[in-house]
């Protein structure tokens, strides 16, 4: 999945400089750095350790609210006011987005699944379903 979000990004490097110069600073700008916002909340989910579940969800779904990001500008990009994006880039980064989305969703899913688990919150503690009365 890291790999699949770097080579968006570099598509995007690459497919953005033959864009028109004009909105390069603009629209394709922002467009790259959302890329890059979603691969680092990627790689800062990958990253951090199974046992905060809720950490490393929080960081894929931001991962996947970049990419939304990214699929507004590129809805704009391929305006016909605008014209920055062909129709065939248009298709060839929504195929990677939607690669990406996809494994991200399966990690959100699985991690979802185990949140709280079966262990009780207060874990290692009596609960009020004991048996001991209190002296």
């Amino acid at each position: 999945m890291t790999t699949q979000v770097k080579r968006l990004e570099a598509w995007a490097y690459l497919r953005g400089d033959q864009w028109k110069r004009t909105y390069r600073f603009t629209l394709v700008n922002e467009f790259r750095i959302h890329i890059t916002e979603a691969k680092n909340a990627i790689i800062h989910g990958l990253d951090t350790q199974n046992r905060y579940k809720e950490e490393k969800i929080y960081y894929f779904r931001k991962a996947l609210a970049e990419l939304s990001i990214v699929e507004s500008n590129m809805d704009i990009m391929i305006m016909d006011s605008f014209c920055i994006m062909s129709e065939r880039d248009w298709s060839q980064a929504a195929a990677q987005i939607d690669d990406i989305r996809i494994a991200v969703s399966k990690l959100v899913n699985s991690l979802t699944h185990g949140v709280g688990g079966s262990e009780s919150p207060n874990f290692g503690t009596e609960g009020e379903s004991t048996d001991h009365k209190d002296a």
